[in-house]
C-alpha cells in the first residue's frame, strides 16, 4: 500500500464530505427561499454539484490506486 495516496485519498474524501455538508445546507435554504422567488442559493448548490462529485472520484481514485497498485 502507498501511504502517499492514502494521504491523499483521505484529503479528497474528507473535503467531499465537508462539500456534502454545505451543499445539503444551501439546497435546504434555496428551497425555503424559492417560496419568496429567490434563486440565487439553489443555483450556487447546483453549481457546487460538479464540484461534489469531481472530489469524489479523486478520492476514491487514489484509495483504489493505493490499494491495488503494486
Amino acid at each position: 500500500m502507498d501511504k502517499q495516496k492514502l494521504v491523499k485519498a483521505g484529503m479528497w474524501l474528507s473535503v467531499t464530505v465537508l462539500i456534502i455538508a454545505i451543499d445539503a445546507n444551501l439546497l435546504f435554504i434555496g428551497f425555503n427561499n424559492l417560496r419568496q422567488d429567490s434563486y440565487t442559493v439553489i443555483v450556487i448548490a447546483l453549481c457546487l454539484l460538479p464540484v461534489l462529485f469531481f472530489c469524489a472520484y479523486k478520492g476514491i481514485k487514489y484509495l483504489l490506486e493505493s490499494i491495488f497498485t503494486s
